[in-house]
């Protein structure tokens, strides 16, 4: 599965684009991941936006969505990548919150999607 995920960064799979996908792991205990899109199609335009990530539910509430985020944000500056488009369900709070932490500016909301 590791193997997959690296080749996704230079040769994803017909469709799709290049990605990085970064892990939060303390004490051996997986925390969370975020993937990294180096690159928009149209359906992440519309939907996925250039970062999407998940915190294990057993460990939200202490930061480290905010953590995931902007290490997604920092691989992106790396990448060359000036305004990046992050979105979430419009009724996700949790997301919507680190999103505008970490300086994301609401653009509009598309159809339940929030876009930043």
């Amino acid at each position: 599965m590791v193997a997959h995920h690296l080749q996704q960064e230079t040769n994803p799979d017909d469709g799709w684009v290049p990605a990085t996908m970064l892990w939060a792991v303390a004490d051996g205990e997986w925390l969370g991941r975020v993937s990294v899109r180096h690159e928009l199609n149209d359906f992440l335009r519309q939907v996925g936006g250039h970062i999407g990530y998940a915190v294990r539910p057993s460990v939200r509430r202490r930061g480290i969505g905010g953590l995931l985020m902007r290490a997604g944000l920092d691989r992106l500056a790396e990448l060359g990548v000036d305004n990046a488009l992050v979105t979430c369900d419009d009724d996700n709070v949790a997301s919507y919150r680190i999103i505008e932490s970490a300086g994301g500016a609401l653009e509009n909301v598309v159809e339940g999607k929030r876009r930043y």
